[in-house]
């Protein structure tokens, strides 16, 4: 389901939060936050495809959507007590909560995971900035950095239409067009 999912094109946050995931000496967790349907989810397939590429075991690779009904009933010490469980395994862990905001105390359970944990690594999302925000700031302080992910740029829309070079190159920033006059570096055409 996750190659299906991970879409070709990716977003600019998308490069900022594998950084952060992969980064060899500074440990921290990602949150991606922002209004629904900007492709916080996506960007999670995209990381998890990325990771299996670079040859990360699948099974060192959990993923849960709290926002699932049955996954709103659990916690999250208790999805990754699940999955330990199944899949007793070493070395580093990839842990991709989506909608993390529907699970109790979400915040004190990545705190203790971040503290204990230093075989996992571990991106979030949420929809609900202020719970976020708050988390961040009682809990995260150190340990996650929040990505707030915009609606689509349009250097990302010029992206998804395939137009080779978006960023126009070949109009210096004084030139101005209108309907009613031509400006070229402060002379009138």
């Amino acid at each position: 389901m996750v190659k299906e999912s991970a879409k070709p094109q990716k977003k600019l946050a998308f490069y900022e939060a594998m950084q952060m995931l992969r980064h060899e000496s500074i440990r921290r967790f990602v949150v991606l936050s922002g209004v629904r349907r900007v492709g916080k989810t996506t960007i999670l397939y995209q990381l998890i495809d990325d990771l299996t590429e670079k040859g990360v075991n699948p099974k060192n690779i959990l993923y849960v959507s709290f926002d699932n009904p049955i996954f709103k009933l659990i916690n999250v010490e208790t999805a990754l007590s699940v999955y330990e469980t199944m899949y007793p395994i070493e070395g580093e862990r990839y842990l991709f909560f989506d909608e993390i905001q529907y699970t109790e105390d979400w915040e004190l359970w990545m705190k203790v995971i971040y503290d204990s944990r230093k075989d996992i690594r571990l991106v979030a999302t949420g929809s609900a900035n202020p719970i976020l925000e708050k988390g961040a700031a009682d809990s995260g302080t150190g340990r996650w950095n929040i990505l707030k992910i915009p609606t689509m740029t349009f250097y990302e829309y010029c992206l998804i239409l395939g137009l080779e070079d978006p960023v126009p190159n070949v109009i210096p920033p004084c030139e101005l067009h209108t309907d009613f006059q031509y400006l070229h570096c402060g002379k009138r055409a």
